[in-house]
């Protein structure tokens, strides 16, 4: 997969939806064989559980780049949208294979009619999600009886351990009516010290 560098003020949403350079997506779905599907679904479901459950946490796969020097602190969001009517209870969120990043907290931030659906930005993410972000809500323990149009967004911070440090994606626990699952987000994410070539 390739990876090319965000900008100064560039958020993920919005250069996927412009198509942008700053990332690539991968759609393994329709330019993987059948074949190779198989070897990859087991490849990951032996090394980091795949998701499951109702709620949708890996519908795009993709990588980014950023330096250290803009983002050392950042927003991580991934969209939480669910049109079900289960009780959802997020209770826990973790790293997949943190390399000199840290996650600081989870938040729920809710969407509003006119939100920017922020993916990558400056921590807080106050420029984009002004009013959003006054509504922010503890992202363990977060329960909805019901539809949700909100962003999981984790706090992470780039640690300096390493001169490129990265994340293969989120675990994201959650119950739906009890029932316990496993979301996996398929972002993935460095933090380069020099210019993510």
């Amino acid at each position: 997969m390739q990876v090319t560098p965000l900008t100064v003020g560039q958020n993920i949403w919005r250069a996927v939806r412009t198509d942008a350079v700053q990332i690539m997506i991968n759609n393994l779905a329709t330019t993987a064989t059948a074949g190779i599907a198989v070897l990859l679904a087991l490849t990951v479901s032996t090394t980091v559980q795949a998701t499951t459950g109702p709620v949708p946490f890996d519908a795009e796969q993709y990588g980014l780049c950023t330096s250290a020097e803009l983002y050392s602190h950042a927003a991580f969001g991934t969209a939480l949208d669910y049109t079900g009517n289960k009780t959802i209870v997020i209770t826990a969120v973790e790293p997949i294979n943190p390399v000199g990043i840290e996650l600081l907290s989870v938040s729920v931030v809710p969407y509003n009619d006119n939100s920017e659906h922020v993916g990558f930005d400056a921590y807080p993410p106050t420029e984009l999600l002004a009013a959003e972000w006054e509504n922010r809500v503890e992202g363990i323990g977060f329960t909805s009886d019901g539809p949700i149009d909100a962003v999981l967004m984790s706090e992470l911070q780039y640690t300096g351990e390493r001169a490129l440090a990265s994340l293969d994606g989120l675990l994201i626990h959650y119950t739906a009516d009890g029932v316990k699952y496993v979301g996996r987000t398929r972002v993935t994410l460095a933090i380069d010290e020099g210019d993510c070539e």
